[in-house]
């Protein structure tokens, strides 16, 4: 009995480990309609974005991040969770580092 049970433990957690994988994308760039590709600002609403873009799951989830600084008088890229969709945001001109995305590390489901 405790063999039966050992293996059908081992058969659950192979089955939950496989249902998910780590992927780690670096200088990623989002999808903007019309416009062409951006970096990423910094938030974990457009990392998690990012996430899902790469598959269409909406569970996909950002779980860690790297970042560096955007310049002055430029545009990233922002999510939009309503619409599903990437929008170019402008960074004005404050002369001050702008966080955007080095990599994005994803859990896909």
């Amino acid at each position: 009995m405790k063999k039966i049970a050992c293996v059908l433990s081992l058969i659950f957690v192979s089955a939950f480990a496989s249902a998910s994988s780590v992927r780690t994308y670096n200088l990623p760039q989002a999808s903007i309609p019309g416009s062409g590709n951006e970096y990423i600002f910094v938030t974990a609403t457009n990392g998690s974005g990012f996430c899902v873009a790469q598959t269409g799951n909406t569970r996909d989830r950002i779980v860690d991040g790297q970042m560096m600084c955007g310049e002055d008088e430029s545009s990233y890229a922002a999510y939009d969770f309503s619409s599903r969709t990437f929008f170019r945001q402008s960074t004005g001109s404050k002369n001050q580092c702008y966080p955007i995305f080095r990599s994005i590390t994803c859990r896909h489901f």
